[in-house]
C-alpha cells in the first residue's frame, strides 16, 4: 500500500516540475514614453506677486491608465502592446504645464499639490483627450484639456473662477509606434502650454 502510494507521487512530481519549466516564459520588453519638449523662456518680471498651486489634473476614465491609446476605428480603442506611458496622460500635463509656468515666470512661486504652503491661486484641469487618431492614410496625435485657475482669497463665489477654459491640440504623426505617437503628442502639449500661459497671463493683468 505504501509503495503504491509512492509511485503516485512520482507522476504528480514530473508534472508539477515540468508546468515550472514550461510557464517560465521571459516578460516582454515593454517600452516607456514621457512627452519632451524645452520650456518656455522667462517672460521677466512676475506678473503677480503671489504663489500658485498646480493641483493633480483629472482625467477621463479611458485615460486614467499608462496605455498609449489610438483609435483604429467607430467605436474601437486599442492600445499598442509593448509601450507605454511612463505616467498617466493626466499628470504628466500637470507636471509639464507646473514646468513651464515656472519658467515663464508669471508667479513669484509655483507649487505642487505636495507642498504645504499656502497660495493664493489654484490651477486645476482635466484630460479629455490624448490619443492616436488613425484615417485613411494618416495619423494625428490628438490632445485636449480644460484648466481652471481660481483665486482662493475671493470668499464670494462671484470673482473665485478667474479663468476656465478648453484646449484641443492636434499633430501629424510621422514617426512608428509609439515613439511617433510621443514625439507628436509632445509637440501638441508644448502648444497647448504656451497659449494656457498666454491666457493666465491676459486674465491675471484685469485682476492685478
Amino acid at each position: 500500500m505504501k509503495m503504491k502510494k509512492r509511485i503516485g507521487i512520482i507522476p504528480l512530481l514530473l508534472v508539477l516540475l515540468s508546468g515550472c519549466l514550461g510557464g517560465s516564459a521571459k516578460t516582454p520588453f515593454i517600452r516607456q514614453y514621457v512627452l519632451e519638449y524645452p520650456p518656455p523662456q522667462s517672460s521677466g518680471r512676475p506678473a503677480v506677486e503671489a504663489m500658485v498651486r498646480v493641483e493633480r489634473f483629472s482625467a477621463d476614465r479611458i485615460f486614467l491608465g499608462q496605455a498609449m491609446l489610438y483609435r483604429s476605428g467607430p467605436f474601437l480603442r486599442e492600445a499598442y502592446p509593448a509601450e507605454r506611458w511612463r505616467v498617466s496622460p493626466g499628470d504628466m500635463a500637470a507636471e509639464f504645464l507646473r514646468r513651464d509656468l515656472r519658467e515663464a515666470g508669471l508667479f513669484r512661486a509655483v507649487l505642487s499639490e505636495r507642498d504645504a504652503e499656502e497660495a493664493r491661486f489654484s490651477l486645476t484641469g482635466g484630460v479629455e483627450e490624448f490619443i492616436e487618431f488613425r484615417g485613411t492614410g494618416h495619423r494625428k496625435a490628438i490632445l485636449t484639456v480644460t484648466i481652471t485657475l481660481l483665486d482662493l482669497s475671493r470668499k464670494e463665489t462671484d470673482g473665485l473662477v478667474v479663468l476656465q477654459k478648453s484646449y484641443r491640440m492636434e499633430e501629424a504623426v510621422t514617426g512608428e509606434g509609439g515613439a511617433g505617437l510621443a514625439a507628436a503628442m509632445s509637440l501638441a502639449m508644448s502648444r497647448l502650454s504656451r497659449q494656457a500661459i498666454a491666457d493666465i497671463a491676459s486674465a491675471l493683468q484685469k485682476i492685478t
